[in-house]
């Protein structure tokens, strides 16, 4: 039980430091320190750094998946779930530096991860998607893959720090105004008919 619990508080700042610093600027010393132990015990618990930076963001990942799943699950409206989904994506890498994205792209084994779980929770969306088509509450013409795209391009844009705050807004306002803009569209009478463009 003690190992569990120690195990649990080395993966909990590995967490923290991992998307703070990135995975060049998380420091093994450093996490010692954080943790209170030595770095020789953090080394009999994980063998290397990958090995710890790879556990902790496999953690983070499993533990969104487990929400969006329940979210899939549950018996809210697909608009509602649409809502959920996204902020459980996004919330728990809204306070991810730079680095963290930047390091992403030289260490293979998070990189897998992070694109592992990307496909994962598109295939939630487009899911969701899907069955709102299906039940009649989105348009039946709606393409699924392209309204996922649009939706978390927005949110990547909008989930920003900065952004957010000059908005004044929390990240659920967000992806709510977000997700509300892409069901209700901006057109305040019926859709214009769509027209073949020559080229």
């Amino acid at each position: 039980m003690q190992r569990d619990s120690l195990k649990t508080r080395i993966l909990d700042h590995a967490e923290l430091r991992l998307l703070e610093q990135g995975y060049r600027g998380m420091r093994v010393d450093e996490l010692a320190h954080d943790v209170g132990i030595s770095k020789r015990t953090l080394y009999e618990q994980f063998r290397t750094k990958e090995d710890m930076a790879r556990e902790a963001l496999l953690r983070l990942l499993d533990g969104v998946h487990h929400r969006v799943d329940e979210a899939v699950a549950s018996d809210a409206d697909e608009a509602d779930k649409l809502r959920t989904i996204v902020v459980l994506m996004t919330e728990r890498f809204v306070n991810a530096r730079p680095a963290f994205y930047r390091d992403l792209e030289t260490t293979p084994v998070l990189t897998e991860l992070i694109l592992g779980s990307r496909r994962r929770t598109d295939a939630a969306i487009e899911a969701v998607i899907t069955a709102g088509i299906d039940h009649a509450r989105f348009r039946q013409d709606l393409d699924a893959r392209l309204a996922r795209s649009v939706l978390l391009a927005a949110v990547d844009e909008m989930v920003r720090p900065e952004v957010l705050l000059a908005d004044r807004l929390d990240l659920a306002q967000a992806v709510s105004r977000i997700v509300d803009l892409l069901l209700r569209g901006m057109a305040a009478g019926p859709a214009p008919m769509q027209r073949d463009v020559e080229l």
